[in-house]
């Protein structure tokens, strides 16, 4: 974790420690589709949203994932749901009863190491318990050039190396924590290799060094507390992602950009949660020089307040708001967070009107999920940053109309087979929508997009199928068909802005009429992903992934990368970098 989020965490915990309720506390789960797609699988086939946790708002607690699995109707399982079931109450054994058996290993290492199935060292007494895990990341494969006619990436070698160490616990039963470090050293596919060059910061990532010819060196690291005010009040607090919706992608918060120094408040009563989260993110990458010298003029304020209400047993709306915050004083130096933005009540705009705008970027919006049929669910996102009825009657394509959406289908056991899985989803950006008047105040952390990664300006529509024919073997699938708008640099030998790239002023547009989404250089974008995945012993897996990605812009000449890639990995959730 780092030394800043290290600090933020205590500071809170000084300042609130007395008032904690003397509660269970556990860590969560940490972000990783394939887990978490089990969590949405059992929720959505129970019939019934979840009692103890709203699945728009995650990462989720493991003390909220047990009693929600434990209450389910086994009888219904099929035999491969029956392993799943275990795996996930194996991997959070210490929140489930003092006196249950989950967990246990058939026979420990030198009756010290793995005691417990998911814990490769573990201290488990009434007031204070750790589980420490290392993980460990190798993979290797080979990309390809493009396909004959076409011009491509160069063949290169793929690989990744990742060693760290896995951290979780509570104190006293009323303090939960986590934290995670790790190193990486890797050559990614030439897609990413070139997103990453262009805005300078690897997705996902923070700080990272070049390695050898086309490679990089990073560090990741993260790590929070948890603990609860009040039995319908929990705080935490540290240094990590989260995202906001139910689809493959998110439209206002996702897992895309780097981790961020936050503060995250959940208040759930009755059929209510109530998620305010207050955030220090970064403007540009540290390596991003071009701006200031100071780094720490990078910084800006990120607050996000969302309500959501379980309509029944199967829907659930929620009602969100995002603000961000930033820029440079006449010295160089970052603007304060004003004091107004720690507002915990939605609305914020009323407030910034109230106390005189401080230029920060808002957006409001709305999501949904409703599980209208045994095994089905509809889900949808929409974001409004700006919209004028008036000038929309007139299709005349105003730049200033700005808004994003999102709407998907899941279904699971796909005509009556148990374990097959479709979802189909569709996602649109209008340009601009996540550009402000400066970076520092755009939807973005760290060079990276906030919400989807391809910024705005695009349509897009993905397909994923899952399939566990048994237990221990999984495969998984991933279709994309993506259309969006490339800035280029124009003849005057400046770059041009579309409204594609959050980073960019808005300021700085082409025009202010005549804007549609694709505007720039056309490109038209096809990929496709296979993953099969084997699981040797709990959290060891095999895997193998095959993907091909068609390019086609209209300016530039069509190209196509393919490749396969094998894996080890131990304790760490499988990274698919797909745009």
């Amino acid at each position: 974790m780092k030394i800043s989020a290290i600090r933020g965490s205590l500071l809170i915990l000084l300042l609130v420690g007395p008032l904690l309720e003397a509660l269970g506390q556990r860590a969560s789960i940490p972000l990783n589709e394939e887990v978490y797609h089990l969590i949405d699988r059992f929720e959505v086939l129970s019939g019934r949203n979840s009692p103890t946790f709203h699945s728009a708002v995650k990462p989720y607690r493991r003390d909220q994932v047990v009693p929600f699995l434990q209450g389910l109707d086994q009888n219904q399982f099929s035999y491969v749901d029956d392993f799943n079931y275990a795996y996930l109450l194996n991997d959070s054994w210490e929140a489930v009863a003092e006196d249950s058996l989950w967990g246990n290993s058939q026979k420990a290492i030198w009756n010290t190491f793995y005691k417990k199935k998911s814990d490769f060292l573990m201290v488990n007494e009434p007031r204070f318990d750790v589980h420490l895990n290392p993980v460990l990341y190798f993979a290797g494969g080979n990309e390809r050039p493009g396909l004959v006619g076409e011009s491509g990436t160069t063949q290169r070698t793929l690989f990744q190396n990742t060693r760290g160490l896995e951290v979780r616990g509570q104190i006293g039963g009323k303090v939960g924590f986590y934290s995670f470090i790790g190193t990486t050293q890797a050559v990614f596919p030439g897609y990413v290799h070139d997103r990453t060059e262009q805005y300078r910061g690897l997705p996902g990532e923070g700080t990272i060094k070049n390695f050898k010819e086309n490679g990089y060196d990073f560090f990741t690291s993260k790590g929070y507390f948890t603990f609860n005010l009040l039995p319908e009040i929990n705080v935490r607090a540290g240094y990590d992602k989260i995202k906001i919706g139910e689809g493959e992608r998110s439209m206002i918060l996702s897992d895309h950009a780097n981790n961020f120094l936050f503060t995250e408040l959940n208040t759930q009563v009755w059929k209510l949660q109530y998620t305010n989260i207050w955030a220090k993110m970064m403007a540009f990458p540290a390596q991003f020089h071009d701006y200031v010298s100071d780094t720490k003029a990078y910084s800006k304020w990120f607050a996000f307040h969302r309500l959501g209400l379980n309509i029944g047993k199967k829907a659930n709306i929620g009602v969100f708001e995002t603000v961000v915050y930033g820029g440079l004083d006449s010295a160089g130096h970052a603007f304060p967070m004003p004091l107004d933005f720690l507002n915990p009540i939605i609305f914020l705009r009323g407030a910034e009107l109230e106390v005189g705008s401080y230029d920060g970027k808002m957006q409001l919006g709305f999501d949904w999920k409703w599980n209208f049929w045994p095994g089905l669910q509809w889900y949808g996102q929409f974001v409004l940053d700006e919209f004028h009825l008036e000038l929309y009657k007139q299709r005349n394509g105003w730049w200033g109309q700005k808004y994003a959406g999102q709407t998907g289908f899941k279904y699971f056991n796909v005509v009556g087979l148990d374990n097959l899985d479709l979802q189909v989803e569709t996602n649109f950006a209008r340009p601009y929508t996540y550009n402000h008047r400066t970076a520092w105040s755009g939807m973005t952390h760290f060079g990276q997009s906030l919400a989807h990664p391809l910024g705005s300006n695009f349509y897009e529509l993905l397909g994923v199928l899952r399939f566990q024919p048994i237990p221990r073997l999984s495969f998984s699938s991933k279709a994309q068909y993506a259309l969006y708008g490339q800035d280029f640099i124009g003849e005057d030998g400046d770059e041009t802005n579309f409204g594609s790239d959050p980073m960019k002023s808005y300021e700085t547009r082409e025009r202010d009429t005549g804007n549609f989404i694709g505007q720039g250089n056309t490109t038209r974008q096809i990929m496709l992903d296979v993953l099969a995945s084997y699981q040797l012993k709990h959290n060891l897996f095999l895997d193998g992934r095959l993907w091909l990605r068609k390019l086609m812009p209209i300016m530039t000449e069509s190209y196509t990368d393919m490749a396969f890639v094998v894996s080890m990995r131990w304790n760490i959730g499988y990274r698919r970098d797909f745009y």
